[in-house]
């Protein structure tokens, strides 16, 4: 993982969670795994209503993330994928439709993790 504190993942983590509600994206969680993973610390789990809007985005939180970090990050998943991962180092996010989400259960996987409460539309 790279130099940025916890405190900088988590405005980011809060950052793109804005964006995803922007969008229209549902259902969004911000889950800190820092305690379970040492490869991150916080996870954003999206729920999306097509793969088209799943895409577009994954577009639109690499291009924020380029803007507050300099990177835009990693990503996994292509233009017909359901679920489309943004590894942004100390954030990853998990964009899904809502029957990937349902099936793939990261809610549950993760149930574990602190959720951190936070104003979407702020």
């Amino acid at each position: 993982m790279d130099s940025t504190t916890k405190e900088q993942a988590r405005a980011l983590a809060e950052k793109l969670a804005h964006e995803a509600y922007l969008a229209k994206a549902d259902n969004i969680r911000i889950l800190d795994v820092a305690e379970f993973l040492f490869i991150t610390d916080y996870f954003l789990i999206v729920t999306t209503q097509s793969v088209r809007q799943t895409k577009a985005l994954a577009e639109n939180l690499k291009a924020i993330a380029k803007e507050c970090t300099g990177s835009k990050g990693h990503d996994e998943g292509t233009a017909s994928s359901s679920w489309m991962l943004c590894d942004f180092d100390a954030v990853v996010v998990h964009i899904l439709t809502e029957e990937a989400r349902e099936f793939y259960d990261l809610d549950g996987l993760w149930a574990d993790a602190e959720e951190i409460e936070f104003d979407p539309a702020a």
